[in-house]
């Protein structure tokens, strides 16, 4: 095993993750340690206002993935040969900051009392600082953000600015920006700009607290190959009146504005933003640009305050429903609250289409993907906190049941096998000795759903979705196994275990056993049908066309 070490650089907080003085050599680690995410999509805790240090601008949408191929230098039966990665987006956040004609950057411009804070009770990342320029100014700088629970596809930033000392000139930017690079592919942006819009004659509105309308925005891009889209757009209030001007680049649309800041006035910016995906390349643009521009709309008199209210509620019924205290060890109070709040961002049963990506929506590691992990050690949380997530994890696998058949065909065996890396259910794994020889990515499903009908006693899935896929994954493991020549007993050759190291292994431990379980569970459940349910038994087993030896050949592997 190689070992990880960490650094402590954050502050002890039971309900919340503070670094208090800015440490630009974990710049990285802290924009994923400060990430946020709403299942629908995510935001890397990284400095909107631009930074020239190391950094990893991130904006995710769960699913929404860009395709390449895989070359291997020879080519074999049941080698993947796409791959799959959750694609960087849309920069939402971005904006820029100038100050007497200098730029923010906090890689190189001088400040103090930096702080950050992600409150865990409310899912809002604030940071703070006071900005001291070269030409003896004072500006103290507050960014705040979050993603609402309320409204998925709902973005908000605010960001406030106030003059310490003497009055000073501030040029402010802020917009969409589509030229973010995927730096795990080469640092290569995926992205065509479709449509890009500031729908106003004059490109210039007056802005301030009572103004109506607002400057506002909108950007359409598709990826290369998978054709996905999002549509992303906004509205810009101010808290003081000012007029606007329009900033375009290529693949940027942006409002920015000018005024003089005065000491004990505070200026406000306060950006919503609305962010909507289209998965389906046949839906037409219009259909995903007027469902953007009627949300949008919707959320136009929202503000930052009542957004946030309803997102909060959100999160006062999680925490409700989830805390779990602990005494005396502040530490793994902490841990345990922040695991909560991440697992939760990252999914909550919203849709049955989504899953649970390696690195949840804080970064490109793992490519967003799905693995095993998701079925033996997450689903596990939900169980026994949200039942209904916990079945929409399981119909994530069933929903994606006929790759899993087509990926059987390939690895010339029976029945189902599930991808060990995917996105889309396709097999996306480009190393051969895990994506064909990890068996046991089924039969950890199997077991999942053992668990679930165990705690949740739904019957319902179980005697539909549920024995379709156990029928069919029991079927791939009794053509993919093999029969010892001098021991007589059924066992996986050839495969490699769960610690993911040894490969080509003849009857790893892990692996026999849980195919073992799989078999057994499978055929517990059609003799329950065969009691309680002959009318579904009948169905599912004529759907998958299982003849009547099946189940006794099943029984003797699993003796």
């Amino acid at each position: 095993l190689m070992p990880k070490e960490a650094t402590r650089y954050l502050e002890l907080d039971p309900w919340a993750i503070v670094e208090r003085g800015f440490h630009p050599e974990e710049g990285e680690v802290s924009e994923s340690l400060f990430s946020l995410g709403n299942e629908y999509m995510g935001v890397r805790g990284y400095f909107e206002e631009g930074y020239s240090g190391p950094r990893l601008v991130g904006a995710y949408f769960n699913g929404v993935f860009e395709e390449y191929d895989f070359h291997h230098p020879q080519t074999f039966k049941g080698f993947a040969t796409r791959g799959t990665f959750m694609v960087n987006s849309v920069d939402w956040l971005h904006a820029r900051l100038w100050i007497d004609g200098e730029q923010l950057d906090l890689a190189v411009s001088k400040f103090t009392d930096f702080e950050r804070r992600l409150d865990l009770k409310t899912g809002v990342l604030t940071r703070s600082f006071t900005w001291r320029t070269q030409s003896g100014k004072s500006v103290r700088v507050h960014f705040e953000r979050f993603l609402s629970m309320a409204e998925a596809r709902l973005g908000m930033q605010r960001i406030t600015l106030e003059a310490v000392d003497s009055p000073c000139s501030l040029t402010a930017e802020t917009g969409l920006d589509l030229s973010l690079p995927h730096m795990d592919q080469g640092g290569k942006n995926y992205w065509t700009v479709l449509r890009k819009t500031i729908p106003l004659g004059d490109r210039r509105a007056f802005v301030g607290p009572d103004a109506n309308p607002t400057f506002q925005g909108l950007l359409l891009g598709q990826t290369e190959r998978s054709r996905q889209r999002v549509l992303s757009s906004f509205s810009l209030r101010a808290s003081a009146p000012v007029a606007p001007e329009a900033a375009e680049a290529e693949k940027l649309i942006a409002g920015r504005l000018a005024l003089e800041l005065e000491p004990a006035k505070a200026l406000t910016l306060e950006k919503t933003v609305v962010n909507c995906v289209e998965k389906d390349p046949a839906v037409p643009d219009e259909a995903l640009l007027e469902q953007g521009r009627a949300l949008l709309e919707a959320h136009r008199d929202t503000g930052w305050d009542q957004a946030l209210a309803a997102s909060r509620a959100y999160w006062d019924q999680v925490w409700q429903d989830l805390d779990v205290v602990i005494e005396g060890d502040p530490e793994n109070q902490q841990g345990v609250r922040y695991c909560i709040f991440q697992l939760h961002q990252t999914y909550h049963g919203q849709d049955p289409h989504l899953n649970v990506g390696a690195k949840g929506l804080t970064g490109e590691a793992y490519w967003g993907a799905t693995f095993w992990d998701t079925e033996t050690y997450c689903l596990p949380f939900y169980l026994f906190n949200n039942p209904q997530a916990a079945r929409n994890l399981l119909l994530y696998r069933y929903q994606t049941l006929p790759q899993a058949l087509e990926r059987a065909v390939e690895m010339d065996c029976q029945g189902a096998c599930y991808p060990f890396v995917t996105i889309d259910g396709t097999e996306s794994c480009g190393v051969w000795q895990h994506g064909n020889l990890e068996v046991h990515i089924g039969a950890g499903l199997a077991y999942a759903i053992r668990h679930y009908v165990r705690i949740c006693d739904d019957r319902d899935f179980l005697y539909h979705e549920g024995i379709e896929m156990l029928l069919q994954i029991s079927r791939y493991f009794a053509s993919r196994g093999e029969w010892g020549p001098r021991t007589g007993q059924f066992g996986m050759w050839g495969v490699m275990g769960a610690d993911e190291f040894h490969m080509m292994v003849h009857n790893n431990c892990y692996t026999n056993f849980m195919v073992k379980k799989c078999f057994e569970y499978t055929l517990s459940v059609l003799k329950e049908m065969q009691e309680k349910a002959p009318q579904q038994l009948a169905e599912v087993t004529e759907k998958v066309g299982l003849e009547e030896g099946e189940p006794r050949e099943w029984q003797r592997m699993a003796e």
